[in-house]
């Protein structure tokens, strides 16, 4: 047994890759460690790559693009280590990236899970460990009050931006570009919730690691670079391309919701974005805004992506009613939430 297995999902990430894997052996010094690259069916040569400048790394290749979570799942049923570090391909590390992580669940049985700084290549402190989400902080979050205060621990609690990130504590979630666990949990939990195709998949699986009875830990002590946005589909800025990942996005935060706290609190959190992102977006073609061109387009696509729901809810609603033979087969997924990257395939 490996004392540490390292899975890497990659989707068409070679431009990251190329930077995240010279990286990541120096951190591994000293540690018994199996990599693990599921690769989502890339065609940018990437996998070319990785066999021919790693070839111990093992590549499990995916027949298409599965999403983030399941590709973990398909790699976690060949991993042999007592812990588990998921990774993004978009992350650069140095020496002190891995042994902390690894140290501090040899030394604290009852975490389950650590996370870790994450820092922007400019040296800049990244939002690694936040609380859960809730109705409140999305709220705190569109209003602006969780950026007016800062530092009060009622308004900045989701980024929990009243603690400066230099001392190790407990924490509701840390972010998935850096995650390490315990390979027991696999076993009294599962893996990461399939249904989550992009996003949301950590701050489930963190709060799933948490009813089981562990804690979620951070450490400072560790520290890595996240080049935040700058793997697929995150980097794609064509209206289409962000079109489908908020889709996802989407798709995600209503389902941890609903999953969470039932299909009213998911309808509140819903109605809320709307209501907050139409409200931004007028403002910024009325009044303009400081903010990048970018952030302004998304919330153009969001009214966009709730209209088109709108108009399925309607057809949804009639083929349910009219569907009189119960031997009738139904479509897999939902008719009103389309994962618009399996709708291409």
């Amino acid at each position: 047994m490996a004392d540490l297995s390292i899975i890497i999902v990659n989707y068409n990430n070679f431009d990251v890759l190329k930077r995240c894997l010279p990286s990541l052996m120096p951190a591994l010094e000293k540690i018994d460690t199996e990599i693990l690259l599921s690769d989502n069916g890339s065609t940018d040569g990437s996998l070319d790559w990785v066999r021919q400048a790693f070839p111990d790394i093992r590549i499990l290749a995916n027949e298409r693009n599965l999403g983030f979570a399941e590709a973990n799942n398909r790699a976690l049923a060949h991993v042999h280590g007592r812990y588990i570090l998921l990774l993004n391909p978009d992350t650069i590390l140095n020496r002190d990236s891995i042994r902390p992580m690894f140290t501090f669940l040899e030394h604290h049985p009852q975490t389950g899970a650590v996370g870790c700084t994450l820092t922007n290549p400019d040296g800049t402190r990244q939002i690694s460990a936040r609380s859960f989400p809730t109705l409140l902080t999305y709220f705190l979050h569109f209003s602006g009050l969780a950026w007016r205060y800062p530092h009060s621990r009622f308004f900045g609690r989701f980024n929990m931006t009243y603690w400066d990130g230099t001392t190790a504590r407990p924490v509701d979630w840390v972010c998935g570009a850096s995650l390490m666990f315990r390979s027991e949990i696999i076993k009294r939990i599962g893996g990461l919730d399939p249904y989550f195709f992009l996003t949301y998949d950590e701050v489930d699986f963190c709060r799933r690691i948490k009813d089981a009875g562990y804690e979620i830990w951070y450490t400072p002590d560790a520290h890595i670079v996240h080049l935040e946005g700058q793997s697929e589909p995150q980097s794609n800025l064509r209206p289409e391309a962000r079109l489908k990942y908020l889709t996802v996005e989407r798709n995600s935060r209503v389902r941890y919701f609903v999953k969470q706290h039932g299909i009213l609190y998911a309808t509140l959190v819903e109605l809320l974005h709307l209501l907050m992102n139409a409200t931004l977006w007028i403002k910024a073609k009325l009044l303009g805004t400081n903010q990048p061109p970018i952030r302004t387009m998304e919330k153009g696509l969001l009214l966009r992506l709730y209209w088109r729901t709108a108009l399925r809810i309607p057809r949804a609603c009639w083929k349910t009613l009219t569907r009189t033979n119960c031997n009738t087969p139904k479509r897999q997924g939902s008719t009103v939430f389309v994962n618009p990257y399996l709708a291409d395939m």
